[in-house]
């Protein structure tokens, strides 16, 4: 290793002092090797010319790896900034962070780790250099990691042994998606992985008991070429078959319960995704794990197995399934705190619950429930000529988790809803029957039908701008014509790869929606003329992703986007009597939405009041930085607050013909999310960037008044769950 150290003396005392230190690092040189820069702490760290704070350290020379995953591998760290010291310093040494020393038996250790990383990912003839540069007083230091990172080696061949008397199947899948193939750069992270995945493969195909045999298994390299021959070597083992599956229904031995002769062995029996000589799968034990836990009819204790030893004569494992029964009826009270429509609501409920409804692991339920936004308007909240935003929900609702085979349920619910909003009261009777199937691991689609009655008041006192043509042409279609009656096709296909269902700090989900109304209604209007239904579709794409930027959930990048539009067609097009009812339009601004504007406030319209009656075209995206700053703490309290910045863009058109560019609002803000059992509790406050419906040269935020108008027009947000 070559070591470069510059120190820039600028005064006569600096000068002087300059000689002394090239001496001392002389004798260091001689002495120490590599650890020449050995903290001198014999006189106490009071003496601050004994140590060097380290303000920065850089790469230069890697070229394929990036910095901040070379700075991970390092125990030394830089100081950190100034507010972090104070908190560390004045506060608590629970916040914030110490300020940091170069210390040489430290620092040789993160060289060595540092080349071994290099190494284990084909850089076999990398050379790492350093540089110093001290500070004019000697109290700080400045290092350079030079890495000479050299050439990277790739597997020439890869060769797996011990599958050749295997079913082709696993071939198959063993060349699927393999980790790292012929061919592929060196590394010996991703050889150590691959080995993981063909050992699953063996599992899901019927050899639970096979190994990896490292004795027989080699990666050699060649002086020659300076590449790699890996060979993995596997033992298969017996392949086994699913044999006998036992079911155990545990008692709750204090309250005395007696046994329930109607959760029988089929209700789960059909849940598994395997059955008695199937070949042995983990992947299907675990799948059928999850099924089980998902009826709720019951607690899992899980499903457990024994594998006969390879000497054995049996090739058959037995399952062993134990169950604890929840209870059969549940009458429970509940306090609702919920983001619908993209505001914070209170509210409470009753719910009552029977699982197992005439067996067959059906639940029956039927809850009454009462939200608002507006607590203020006490008693009013369904007048209809009040300011009141409030919902009451009366449904009755029957799960049946089985249709046809275990991937597939479905859903039948009945509900008489009131929903007030400032310009209307709607009244509705709605009949929902719903699908749900299992396509794929990550990937799921619903199928849903609703057939739904509205009778909608207005509110008489919401007028808007008495000179938009716009909105008084609407108030008075839908004045004129308060009845609707819709039969609604949805189908939507969601794939969700996150890691966890609150908080994900990795994957995606993506789902695409398509929704129609009309078709069924057209096909029966010979039998009932006067049926009052519009013709309209629906699409809708939503995309969101998830990034930890640290790997230990610290900081985290979280990104949305979402596109909706909807029409008429067929009749109902050139027909202005019939309109989209208000429960199926899209509205804007909100927590779950552009943040810097309330709940329906945003529209590219000259009147914002068009807005509590939607659009027909949505376009948003955000971008989010979660950050856990009091994570080092490690407390169960304190750690669970994180930070949040972010920034919104998007808008509401009423039709899809209005879009123009310029009219996308942004805004920006900040947050505070606090973890719980149920999600995070959600704070955030949003201000505009640029408000598009502003008069020109008021739309920036520069063009207008900081505290006066834009922090002053600041919205606050509170909700359970992140935004996104």
């Amino acid at each position: 290793m070559r070591v470069l150290v510059w120190i820039r003396p600028s005064s006569a005392l600096e000068r002087r002092t300059f000689f002394v230190r090239l001496l001392l690092l002389a004798a260091l040189l001689s002495v120490g090797g590599r650890h020449l820069l050995a903290s001198v702490e014999a006189d106490g760290p009071e003496q601050a010319s004994d140590r060097w704070e380290i303000t920065s350290i850089e790469f230069e020379g890697n070229n394929t790896l990036p910095s901040s995953e070379l700075r991970s591998v390092l125990v030394t760290r830089e100081t950190p900034g100034w507010f972090n010291k104070f908190l560390y310093n004045s506060i608590s040494q629970k916040l914030g962070s110490k300020n940091e020393y170069y210390n040489a038996v430290v620092f040789a250790g993160d060289l060595d780790r540092l080349a071994k990383y290099y190494k284990n990912r084909g850089f076999l003839a990398v050379r790492i250099d350093t540089q110093f540069v001290f500070s004019p007083d000697g109290s700080s230091v400045d290092i350079t990691i030079d890495i000479h990172e050299g050439y990277r080696s790739i597997i020439d061949t890869l060769t797996y042994r011990g599958i050749l008397d295997a079913p082709e199947t696993l071939w198959k899948d063993v060349r699927s998606s393999p980790r790292i193939a012929q061919g592929d750069p060196y590394n010996s992270i991703l050889l150590e992985e691959e080995v993981k995945r063909v050992l699953r493969i063996f599992n899901d195909t019927g050899f639970p008991n096979a190994i990896f045999l490292r004795d027989s298994s080699a990666a050699r390299h060649f002086a020659s070429s300076g590449n790699f021959s890996v060979v993995l070597a596997f033992s298969a083992g017996k392949r086994y078959r699913f044999g006998p599956v036992t079911i155990e229904q545990e008692q709750d031995t204090l309250r005395k319960n007696p046994k329930r002769d109607d959760i029988t062995d089929d209700i789960i029996l059909r849940q598994l995704d395997y059955k008695p000589g199937d070949f042995y799968s983990l992947a299907n034990r675990i799948s059928s794990e999850k099924n089980l836990n998902q009826l709720g009819v019951f607690d899992l204790q899980g499903i457990k197995v024994a594998i006969p030893p390879n000497t054995d004569t049996s090739i058959y494992v037995p399952s062993f399934i134990t169950i604890r029964p929840r209870d059969k009826h549940e009458l429970a009270p509940e306090l609702i705190v919920s983001n619908d429509n993209s505001a914070f609501n209170l509210g409470a409920g009753l719910a009552y619950s029977n699982r197992n409804f005439f067996g067959g692991a059906r639940i029956f339920s039927t809850s009454l429930r009462f939200r608002t936004q507006t607590l203020r308007e006490f008693p009013d909240y369904f007048v209809t000529s009040s300011n009141a935003i409030a919902n009451l929900d009366l449904t009755f609702e029957l799960l049946q988790p089985y249709i046809f085979n275990n991937k597939t349920k479905g859903t039948w619910s009945f509900s008489f809803i009131i929903e007030k909003q400032l310009p209307y009261r709607l009244n509705i009777a709605r009949n929902k029957l719903g699908m749900t199937q299992r396509l794929a691991e990550y990937t799921t689609g619903f199928l849903d039908w609703t057939l739904e009655a509205v009778d909608q008041k207005l509110n008489p006192n919401f007028h808007g701008d008495p000179n938009d043509p716009d909105i008084a042409e609407q108030l008075r279609l839908l004045s004129a014509y308060p009845k609707q009656l819709n039969s609604i096709l949805a189908y939507t296909l969601q794939r969700d790869r996150t890691n966890d269902v609150f908080s994900p700090s990795e994957g995606f989900i993506h789902s695409f929606t398509v929704e129609e109304a009309g078709i069924l209604p057209m096909l029966s209007k010979n039998f009932f003329k006067q049926l009052p239904f519009t013709q309209f579709y629906m699409l809708s794409a939503l995309g969101r992703w998830y990034d930890d930027l640290t790997t230990h959930r610290f900081s985290i990048l979280a990104y949305k986007l979402k596109a909706a539009l909807e029409g008429k067609w067929g009749e109902s097009r050139s027909d202005t009597s019939r309109l989209i009812p208000q429960t199926y339009r899209f509205y804007a601004g909100g927590s779950g939405s552009m943040r810097g504007w309330n709940s329906r406030e945003l529209i590219a319209h000259a009147d914002p009041s068009l807005a509590q009656l939607g659009g027909n075209l949505l376009l948003e995206g955000s971008v989010e930085l979660r950050t856990a700053l009091l994570q080092s703490l490690h407390d169960g309290v304190f750690d669970k607050f994180w930070i949040i910045q972010f920034v919104d863009i998007g808008n509401l058109w009423p039709e899809t013909r209005d879009f123009r560019f310029q009219e996308i609002a942004i805004d920006a803000g900040l947050g505070l999310r606090y973890d719980t059992f149920f999600g995070p509790f959600r704070i955030d406050w949003g201000f505009r960037i640029y408000n598009p419906m502003e008069p020109v040269g008021q739309r920036w935020i520069t063009q207008r008044q900081l505290f006066g108008q834009t922090f002053k027009e600041g919205v606050f947000h509170f909700g359970i769950g992140h935004a996104f």
